[in-house]
């Protein structure tokens, strides 16, 4: 029976609107668009969140995870997965890697076509010498190379057994009695490797791009982990995205103002001449329809907010012209 709660990251008396918060967290770092390695991910995750998501199929769940007979005579019992399971010795798959997470930033122009990046990072990697071992090992005196301790709880008339990881060896059953002279210990070394991604197009702030077995090696599973990047979205050269709008801060002066009807605004399409409004309002942005970014259910605008700006040297007789130009007289 799968643990619909370890799926989501979340406890059994989580709220709805913890799962809901854990769901749209991990389904946006898994999506297919975002990560393309994370589809059977995101069917798992979208399959416990229908679950855990509708509390009367999640009551039912409960039902069936804590009474392990519940349906035993109702066709809810499968005695083929307690046969494989005997036979397979109760093998569990190979334990995973913790994660590594690193920023990649990203401008709102980079993030509307897709780009490739390529990045130098530094990692863990496992040690030759010692093949990740730290050095030479001996059976954990404290859990007798289980690597966890047994451990009762409550009362005599409630009373539990529960398993907690060995802090003397970390869960991993042994330690180490003489270790490696060019780790000392540790089993990994710090390397620099260099990465070449491609970015898919309208990436936002905080989506994740997940490179399977990039991250740092770790001592107990003997495995690396997974390198997840982070995107960061910057403001640059005045672009911002805002969802599915594009956005461009531009700047004018008040002599602009006056003595153009068009302005160059710059676009990832390329440059656009916008008819200035005679009744602009810089509280009001210009819009152009369709400009912005393009996703399968529609595209986005192109916004420019324009702000004007004095920052500019004109000298004395040109302010009289233009003060009886515009007849204004103070």
């Amino acid at each position: 029976m799968k643990n619909y709660y370890n799926i989501l990251g979340v406890n059994e008396n989580a709220t709805q609107d913890e799962i809901k918060k854990s769901y749209r967290l991990l389904s946006k770092q898994y999506h297919p668009d975002v990560n393309p390695e994370g589809n059977e991910k995101f069917k798992e995750i979208s399959e416990a969140y229908d679950v855990l998501g509708n509390q009367d199929k999640k009551n039912n769940y409960d039902n069936q995870k804590n009474n392990p007979f519940h349906g035993f005579n109702g066709g809810g019992f499968d005695i083929h997965s307690v046969f494989n399971e005997m036979m397979n010795g109760g093998r569990q798959t190979q334990r995973k890697a913790p994660d590594k997470v690193i920023g990649v930033d990203i401008t709102p122009s980079e993030s509307f076509y897709g780009v490739k990046k390529e990045f130098k990072y530094e990692f863990f990697n496992y040690c030759n010498p010692c093949n990740g071992s730290g050095g030479d090992r001996k059976t954990c005196r404290t859990c007798n190379g289980q690597g966890f301790i047994v451990q009762k709880i409550g009362n005599s008339m409630f009373q539990q057994i529960i398993n907690t990881q060995c802090t003397t060896c970390g869960g991993a059953g042994n330690v180490i009695s003489n270790p490696c002279s060019l780790c000392s210990g540790n089993g990994v070394i710090k390397e620099v490797d260099t990465v070449s991604v491609n970015i898919p197009r309208n990436v936002d702030n905080g989506d994740f791009v997940r490179l399977g077995s990039k991250g740092d090696f770790n001592q107990v599973t003997q495995n690396r982990g997974d390198l997840i990047l982070k995107i960061i979205l910057n403001k640059t050269d005045g672009f911002e995205k805002n969802g599915k709008n594009l956005i461009y801060y531009k700047t004018l002066t008040a002599i602009e103002l006056i003595t153009k009807s068009k302005i160059q605004v710059p676009h990832p399409e390329g440059e656009l001449n916008i008819h200035i409004p005679n009744n602009l309002n810089s509280d009001n942005p210009l819009r152009v329809v369709n400009k912005g970014f393009k996703y399968n259910d529609g595209i986005g605008d192109f916004f420019i907010k324009i702000s004007v700006t004095n920052n500019y040297e004109i000298n004395q007789e040109t302010k009289e012209n233009i003060k009886k130009l515009l007849n204004i007289i103070e």
